[in-house]
């Protein structure tokens, strides 16, 4: 038997106000002052705390009942009437302000006579429309008919035994976004939630790593690369990626740099012996093989000092001095030794070379398979950092897409970009990063290529990659401007969830979006090992005995980019 708790006093656009009753011991309705009730059920009675942010109730329907979840609790004195003050005054009693308990809900979706739920509502109710506590089971059932499998996240933070099941496919193929701010956990629920991917018997996730954090996380599910020591060559890159490298648009000569590095980049992937022996029916500027980019560089080179006989004498060739600047800014990138991992490759220096290089970003090395790929960005500069990510991502993206073509199935990959602010901003110097990313964004579930980007500042981020998140694993957001945007990022009907964030917990999440059946408050798993990502402990670090500082180490690593074994 459901127990009443109150009725509906406010029904106004996405949110409904609901007045909690006097507890009545004798027709067991009401709710008492400690704001707990004991629910009647056939296993016996069971504790229910009302009014707790987060938590449900049940409003009465015509046809079933209406889900709501709880966003806030408030009292409101109710002032007496004149009438009733007067009455009060003739018969020398006290007149006492009544007070009314009142929970401010959204509604998150219907439970039909039968019990089955689904999300959202053609239908409100009418105020005095009886209000209902909801039993942990009913969430239980809930959750389990959503989930696909039986991932969870962890535990519901208001029922601590009740395990937070989420729709991993929604999750992922939707793409989704963890936010929150310093040291609100994300680190923690980043190496969490990929802990439990890593128990399927196969899966295929590349992490990005700007600080170094998830080294030993993983164990050996994980292949651990450092930035500094995979190359991306520049013979990966397409056309236009090369382009952006080489070419100022803005320059007078741009139009005849931009034909002529065409017309010898479609030669020298052409004429290169190895290339031939592929046996490709045709061979593109966008065709990743390999090519010899000093090759080009020469001739550039000697164009650019060409002179041709005149009538006369001797006169400047027709292309004399267009591509000074253009050499000037690719010979400046190749004799930069941080641009040594793009232009002067060492290991993937030929077509063959490809395939061992993607099996190696996809974990599928033979006979050393991994589940998860991190990607340590942290050695690499922050301007050579950009176009590393922007390759690897379109890669990543071309794989899956060929992949669907040729099999006619998907091969699930999943990219979580870390501190994703950084280099997937619009307003970032460097554009093509965030170009790779909304591009999976916009199109790769079609292939089966996802993008989780986690970062402690919303407001930076790409748009167009939030607008196309399905999932919002939200911690603690105590930021009012970011609180805003990522308000304004959610359907209407929940974003006054978002008042919870800044009260919410180290580790603690509420998940909004496709993979959940209805907004949810989570306390996410510990990972086992965690991330290096703890805060430093000045208290307990001053507390020691002086020590020695080598400075002379630190900057002999500083210089060499690399810590020495």
């Amino acid at each position: 038997m459901k127990h009443q708790i109150g009725k509906v006093i406010e029904v106004k656009g996405d949110t409904i106000a609901v007045s909690l009753i006097e507890f009545d011991e004798e027709n067991t309705v009401g709710v008492p002052e400690e704001m707990a009730v004991d629910v009647s059920t056939p296993d016996g009675p069971v504790n229910i705390l009302i009014g707790q942010p987060g938590s449900f109730v049940e409003l009465s329907l015509p046809n079933g009942t209406l889900l709501c979840l709880v966003t806030e609790t408030r009292m409101r004195e109710a002032n007496v009437g004149v009438t009733e003050a007067k009455e009060a005054v003739t018969a020398g009693d006290f007149v006492i302000d009544q007070v009314s308990r009142q929970l401010v809900t959204i509604p998150i979706g219907t439970i039909d006579s039968d019990g089955d739920f689904e999300r959202g509502t053609n239908v409100l109710p009418t105020v005095n429309a009886p209000v209902f506590a909801v039993l942990p089971s009913t969430i239980n059932d809930i959750y389990t008919s959503f989930a696909e499998g039986n991932f969870s996240l962890g535990k519901l933070s208001l029922l601590p035994e009740q395990e937070a099941k989420l729709n991993l496919d929604a999750f992922l193929g939707r793409h989704a976004a963890i936010l929150g701010q310093t040291g609100g956990g994300k680190s923690w629920t980043v190496a969490s939630v990929l802990q439990k991917i890593a128990q399927f018997p196969q899966s295929t996730v590349l992490l990005l790593d700007l600080h170094g954090e998830y080294a030993s996380a993983f164990g050996d599910e994980a292949e651990v690369i450092s930035a500094a020591d995979i190359e991306m060559p520049y013979w990966l890159m397409n056309a236009e990626e090369i382009l952006s490298l080489m070419i100022d648009r803005a320059e007078s000569s741009a139009p005849n740099q931009n034909a002529k590095f065409k017309e010898l980049l479609q030669s020298a992937k052409e004429n290169h012996p190895e290339n031939a022996a592929l046996g490709l029916e045709k061979i593109t500027i966008d065709t990743p093989v390999y090519f010899d980019l000093m090759d080009i560089v020469d001739e550039f080179r000697r164009l650019d000092v060409e002179m041709v006989q005149g009538s006369t004498k001797k006169v400047k060739g027709p292309l004399h001095g267009q591509f000074t600047r253009l050499l000037m800014r690719l010979e400046s990138r190749l004799n930069d030794r941080r641009y040594d991992l793009i232009f002067k490759p060492q290991t993937y220096n030929s077509s063959a070379s490809m395939d061992d290089l993607f099996r190696k970003l996809l974990g599928e090395e033979i006979s050393n398979r991994k589940k998860i790929v991190v990607l340590d960005l942290s050695p690499v500069p922050f301007d050579v950092r950009g176009s590393l990510i922007s390759l690897t991502l379109r890669c990543l993206f071309d794989f899956s897409y060929w992949h669907s073509r040729l099999k006619g199935s998907r091969f699930p990959i999943s990219i979580f970009a870390d501190e994703a602010h950084i280099y997937l901003s619009d307003s970032g110097s460097n554009q093509a990063p965030r170009e790779s990313a909304e591009r999976i964004a916009k199109e790769g579930r079609k292939y089966g290529i996802s993008l989780t980007v986690i970062s402690q500042r919303p407001r930076e981020m790409s748009s167009t990659i939030l607008s196309q998140c399905g999932s919002f694993l939200c911690l603690r957001i105590s930021n009012p401007d970011d609180q805003s945007y990522v308000r304004n990022l959610l359907p209407d009907s929940v974003r006054g969830i978002t008042s919870m964030f800044a009260s919410l917990r180290r580790g603690e999440a509420i998940l909004i979006g496709d993979s959940m059946m209805m907004p949810t408050r989570i306390k996410v798993d510990a990972p086992n090992p965690a991330p290096d990502s703890a805060d430093a402990s000045f208290t307990a670090l001053w507390s020691e005995e002086p020590v020695e500082l080598n400075v002379a180490e630190i900057l002999d690593t500083w210089r060499n980019q690399k810590v020495r074994n």
